[in-house]
Order: C-alpha cells, then sequence, then structure tokens
C-alpha cells in the first residue's frame, strides 16, 4: 500500500512538471516579447499573437483530440505528448523567421490542449477521492510554478542569451519532463465508452456552462493584461529588464502559494472562495495605474494580482469536477471544454491587448482588463443567487 501511495505521488508530481513545462511553453513570450518581436522584425502586437495563436488552437483542438486519444493509456499518451513538446521548442529555437514560429507553436498548442485535459483527471484517478482537491492543486501547481520560474527564468535567460537560447532550454526541460512520466505514471485506461454522450449533457448543464462563461471572461481579462505586462512595466512604468524580473517573480510567486493554500478553503465554500479571488483580482487591475510612481506599490499590485489569479484555476476546475461528476463520463469532457474556454480566452485577451497596444499604447490595458474580471464576477454571484433560489 506504501508502495502504491508513492508512486501514485511520483505520478502527480510528474503531471504537475508536464503542466509547467507545456505553460512554460505557451506563456514564454510574454517574458521575451520586445527581443522576440526584435528577433523576427515583427511589431509587439504581432509577438503577442504567438501567444493568441497558441491558445486558439488549443481551443480548437483539446475537445475533439481528447476525445479521440481518451482510450489510450495515460502513460503513454502523457510521454508522447511530452515528446512533441520537446519537438515543438526544438523547432522554435531552429526556425529562420516567424511564419515557422507560429507553426512549431501550433505543434505544441494541440498536444497541450490533450495533455491539460487529462492530466487532472489522470492525477485524480490515482488518489482516494478525499485527495482529489490536493491533487488538483498539485497539477495546477506546475501552471503556477510557470510563472514563479519558468516565465522570470526565461526572461533572465533571454537577457543574457536572447530569446532562442530560452527555447532550446525549454527543448531539453521537455525532453527531462518526458521520462520523468514514462517511468512514473501507469498505464491506467479511462474506457472510450464512458465518455460516449457525456458532451451533449455536460453543454446542457446550466450550472457547468455559468462556469465556463466565468472563465472565458477572468480569463480574458487576466490574459489581456499578462500578455503584454512585460512592455506595459517597461514602457507605462518605466521599469527595468532587472526590475521586470522580479515583479514577474513576485506574481508568480504569490500565486504559488495561493494555489496550494486554497485547498482546504476551496473544500469548504468553493463558491465563496471564488466571489472574493475574483473580486480581488479585480481590484488589483484597477489599482495598477495608480501604482506606477512607485516601485514599492507595483510590487504590491502585481503581488495580490499573481495571488488571485494563481488560486482561481484550482477553483474553476474544482467546480467542474463537482458538477460533472453526476454525469457518466463527464470529468474528461468536461474539462476538455474548460480548457478549450480557457486557452480561447488566452487568446482573445492576446489579441484585445495586441489591438490596443499597437493603436493606443499599454495605459488602456489594466483598466479594460478589470471589467471583463469585473464581469466574470457578476456571473458568479448572480450564479450563485439563482442557485439559493432553486434550493
Amino acid at each position: 500500500m506504501k508502495t502504491y501511495r508513492a508512486r501514485s505521488a511520483a505520478a502527480v508530481s510528474a503531471l504537475s512538471l508536464g503542466c509547467f513545462t507545456f505553460v512554460s511553453t505557451e506563456l514564454m513570450p510574454v517574458g521575451v516579447l520586445p527581443s522576440m518581436a526584435e528577433g523576427l522584425h515583427v511589431s509587439l502586437g504581432q509577438a503577442g499573437y504567438l501567444v493568441m495563436g497558441f491558445a486558439f488552437m488549443v481551443a480548437l483542438t483539446a475537445a475533439p483530440l481528447t476525445s479521440m486519444l481518451s482510450a489510450v493509456n495515460r502513460k503513454l499518451l502523457m510521454a508522447a505528448l511530452l515528446a512533441v513538446c520537446c519537438l515543438g521548442n526544438l523547432a522554435t529555437y531552429l526556425a529562420p523567421g516567424y511564419f515557422i514560429v507560429l507553426i512549431a507553436r501550433m505543434l505544441v498548442a494541440a498536444a497541450i490542449g490533450v495533455f491539460w485535459s487529462t492530466a487532472v483527471v489522470t492525477a485524480v484517478h490515482l488518489v482516494a477521492a478525499r485527495h482529489a482537491v490536493r491533487a488538483t492543486s498539485i497539477v495546477f501547481g506546475g501552471v503556477s510554478l510557470a510563472a514563479v520560474l519558468g516565465i522570470p527564468a526565461g526572461t533572465i535567460l533571454g537577457e543574457h542569451q536572447g530569446w532562442r537560447a530560452v527555447f532550446a532550454a525549454l527543448s531539453v526541460l521537455s525532453l527531462l519532463v518526458f521520462a520523468v512520466i514514462a517511468w512514473s505514471v501507469p498505464a491506467v485506461k479511462i474506457a472510450k465508452s464512458s465518455t460516449r454522450g457525456a458532451m451533449s449533457a455536460i453543454l446542457k448543464d446550466g450550472r457547468l456552462m455559468a462556469v465556463f462563461a466565468t472563465t472565458a471572461l477572468i480569463v480574458t481579462g487576466n490574459f489581456l493584461a499578462y500578455t503584454y505586462i512585460a512592455p506595459y512595466l517597461e514602457q507605462f512604468a518605466g521599469q527595468t529588464a532587472g526590475q521586470i524580473s522580479v515583479m514577474l517573480l513576485v506574481y508568480g510567486g504569490a500565486g504559488v502559494i495561493t494555489n496550494f493554500a486554497i485547498a482546504p478553503f476551496a473544500a469548504k465554500s468553493l463558491r465563496t472562495c471564488l466571489v472574493i479571488v475574483t473580486a480581488l483580482l479585480a481590484v488589483s487591475l484597477v489599482a495598477m495605474n495608480m501604482a506606477v510612481a512607485s516601485y514599492g506599490a507595483m510590487l504590491a499590485t502585481l503581488a495580490v494580482w499573481g495571488g488571485a489569479y494563481g488560486a482561481l484555476p484550482v477553483l474553476l476546475q474544482t467546480m467542474v469536477f463537482k458538477h460533472a461528476s453526476k454525469i457518466e463520463g463527464g470529468a474528461d469532457a468536461a474539462t476538455s471544454v474548460n480548457v478549450a474556454v480557457f486557452n480561447a480566452a488566452i487568446g482573445l485577451g492576446a489579441w484585445i491587448g495586441g489591438l490596443i497596444i499597437n493603436s493606443a499604447g499599454a495605459a488602456p490595458i489594466p483598466g479594460l482588463s478589470a471589467c471583463f474580471i469585473l464581469a466574470g464576477l457578476i456571473v458568479v454571484i448572480a450564479t450563485r443567487q439563482r442557485t439559493s433560489r432553486q434550493r
């Protein structure tokens, strides 16, 4: 029994490393956006579209590819997806121009949609039901660690060695995580037949649709600002590259703390936690332009922003599990929809932000971001009130 538990813990940790690698790859242009734009001879907005295009590809492919590959044993599936990530990062490193970088990132995007859709479900499958929220937190901890370690480390490496060195390092990291997953994740299967009909039921479930709408609004608002945080801090707040790295580190560190700390609170009152965290996210974005005059104030604002956002993936995914658990085969299907919505929102946020920064500069971005977050908060509160009346 102890050996089984240790192997399960190792497998859950490996899946978290996989999320770290994929999300670092997805968001790395955020940390090196100015140098990528210069190196590829494109505008900041066009460079930001490397995040947008990636996210839209995930949104388009997550659900159909997850359904297509759902019968494949999870060891083989997860290892193969990391192999694709390795090849995509290697191709980005070697790419002669913008178009090849875009194609390479589309390749990785198709893989991350499946990985993200199945990693959490696989982790929850490997542990006792009472540890499901904790397993979810650990896997999503890889997402937060990508912000606290991946993006800042890539920013520093890119500053000294160029943006191509960043993707070379990601290629090596992908290969190492491939080996860890191949060793630790068991060859478990979730029967494909169990997912039949689940998608139709999910799309008819009002509570799940409300969660997806909340995800769409909050994530759009967050990434409208976060995708262009480096040029915002550089151009509007007057921060140096070193100061930006520290700020991204603080943002990510706060997110890691809340990612793991939120689990016991979520187990007691999931919706209340979501309301509080969403409100804090909106407040932090509203405060951004007011904090530009002080390095300390900006650092504190980014800490609140990162802390609020770090808790959100766990809360939203746990809510998806809660509502999808009553649908046969619903976990994989509902998670794939949530991943698609999540990444479509990343892409939409990056697209809107690109339009703004190209036409009006960085200053309007935080305010518009806060509007999307507040709309998401309204959906959360309205859903709670409707649920209460139904009771």
